[in-house]
């Protein structure tokens, strides 16, 4: 699998925040919502470590 860019990983970070908004709204407490929160921290995770490892250069 292809390493995802900064900007890919943002643009879909931002996806699955508004993703999170309707499924609070609309399937609160439900196996979706949670898998969504664990794909919210995933995405965060990478993004840090590759901001991390840009910096680090």
């Amino acid at each position: 699998m292809a390493a995802r860019t900064q900007a890919a990983l943002t643009k879909q970070l931002h996806t699955e925040l508004a993703h999170k908004q309707w499924l609070a709204r609309n399937l609160y407490d439900t196996k979706v919502q949670r898998a969504s929160l664990v794909r919210i921290l995933e995405l965060l995770t990478a993004l840090t470590q590759q901001t991390h490892k840009h910096s680090a250069r």
